[in-house]
């Protein structure tokens, strides 16, 4: 049985991070360094990243959606 700890939910936001930060620079034509400078400095990120929200069991998608919304709508 998985064992859910503070460094498996580290390891999920990474990855949610990472994986979100380069479908924005692929979509947007943005340096990854850029788009990833964009999702840490962003609200979805802030939400994400509180671990007692539980975004990290979230739909990937949906959470990606967020983001690209926040930045559609200019609200970073």
């Amino acid at each position: 049985m998985l064992k859910l700890t503070n460094e498996l939910i580290d390891a999920a936001i990474d990855g949610i991070s990472g994986f979100i930060s380069t479908n924005y620079s692929n979509e947007y034509h943005l340096p990854l360094d850029k788009s990833l400078e964009l999702f840490l400095a962003s609200n979805t990120y802030k939400a994400l990243s509180r671990k007692e929200n539980g975004y990290y069991w979230d739909s990937i998608p949906e959470i990606q959606k967020m983001f690209f919304n926040e930045m559609n709508n200019g609200k970073a």
